[in-house]
């Protein structure tokens, strides 16, 4: 199970106001639900890119990736996607991401979400019954589940930075440095890293 910020696996911690305005039923709908289908989709979207003329490869990953695209080609994003998505089902375990993971979740979200919000209301429901057709606050979520976006910043602008500057900033995600500037991840670096204990606080 993928530990975020907040627990996507836990109904209760969607905040239907900010994110789902007027939904009575929010109870019944965690964010897991929109990282499955997100999986799955990218997984047909990958088959689908790698059927054409390698020649086209880097064109459409850096068309549909548009952050994640610098630490590597079509390989890797593909094996960061399928480490997430068994990572995403791997009851009891929790593991850590890094921020390899959470560069490639950005651009997934951003995308699956955009096109989820311009549908329209009768697909919206079809996709995600449970959520009446509402639209999706993409910038809350991030907001709420991601523990920083530091892989959006600049080469420049993270690397002028000092340790304490991005500690006060919150950048503290293992191999941001590696990400912000363009280095291929090995595969230790892609890994997810299992969690000793439960992640998140318990409410007694």
């Amino acid at each position: 199970m993928l530990i975020f910020k907040n627990n996507i696996y836990e109904k209760k911690d969607i905040h239907r106001v900010k994110m789902y305005p007027s939904l009575d039923s929010y109870d019944h709908f965690a964010p897991m639900q929109l990282l499955q289908s997100s999986f799955d989709e990218e997984i047909d979207l990958l088959k689908f890119i790698k059927r054409q003329p390698k020649e086209y490869w880097d064109g459409e990953i850096t068309k549909f990736f548009p952050t994640a695209y610098k630490i590597g080609g079509i390989k890797i994003i593909e094996k960061v996607l399928l480490i997430l998505k068994e990572g995403l089902d791997s009851s009891p375990l929790w593991y850590h991401m890094n921020t390899y993971h959470f560069c490639v979740l950005y651009d997934i979200l951003s995308r699956q979400f955009n096109t989820y919000n311009n549908d329209p209301r009768p697909e919206r429901i079809k996709s995600y019954p449970d959520l009446k057709g509402h639209p999706i606050d993409f910038k809350w979520f991030i907001k709420h589940y991601f523990f920083n976006t530091v892989f959006l910043l600049e080469e420049d602008k993270y690397n002028s930075l000092s340790q304490e500057q991005k500690k006060q900033l919150g950048y503290t995600c293992p191999c941001q440095f590696a990400v912000v500037n363009g280095l291929t991840p090995v595969p230790e670096e892609i890994a997810l890293k299992e969690a000793k204990d439960y992640p998140y606080t318990i409410n007694v």
